[in-house]
């Protein structure tokens, strides 16, 4: 029951008390992610679902003051309005997700970006968001593109595809990973 909709449905059984969640709409896209990114599972018993929603035309900036104290309400330091809606998700739903700049994605064959849900390779490294450089082993999930990782999967997201002032479109990431390709 992680997330305050998972609590909130426990505390609704625990009180006979019935739950309402807002139905929500969503708007499809005119072209589907498919169209903008390929994307690859090779290690489906690391991560056996994995969603790729592409945003495009976004403006990265503050979070709005609502937003910045719900984070902050739960020991969330707000970074900017796009980092702050993937870790508000999270607490809301219990819902990891990750965005990509995707113009720093690096793509395949066909020039398309390249997601790529795999082992790490012995011998690989990450720079991750966090500045710090990880060594990899083939125990871990990593999210590569189609020259090397981007991010450890489920953990934390590397530097060169991170989002900056100056992303303009996303690859918004949804992920089941295996507990084992977390740790």
């Amino acid at each position: 029951c992680l997330g305050h909709i998972g609590v909130a449905r426990e505390v609704s059984v625990l009180w006979s008390h019935p739950l309402q969640i807002p139905d929500l709409q969503l708007n499809e896209s005119a072209r589907p992610a498919a169209e903008s990114v390929s994307v690859v599972i090779e290690a489906p018993e690391l991560c056996p679902q994995y969603s790729a929603r592409i945003i495009r035309g976004i403006k990265v900036g503050p979070s709005p003051d609502w937003m910045v104290k719900r984070l902050q309400a739960v020991g969330i330091n707000p970074v900017n309005n796009v980092v702050d809606i993937t870790n508000y998700v999270l607490y809301e739903t219990g819902q990891p997700l990750h965005a990509f700049d995707l113009s720093k994605l690096r793509g395949d064959a066909a020039g398309k970006p390249a997601i790529v849900v795999r082992r790490a390779a012995e011998g690989e490294s990450l720079e991750a968001i966090d500045h710090n450089t990880y060594e990899l082993n083939s125990e871990m999930c990593v999210i590569a593109d189609a020259v090397g990782p981007v991010a450890l999967a489920g953990i934390m997201g590397g530097a060169p595809t991170e989002v900056a002032e100056s992303t303009t479109d996303l690859l918004i990431e949804a992920a089941e990973f295996a507990q084992l390709a977390t740790r």
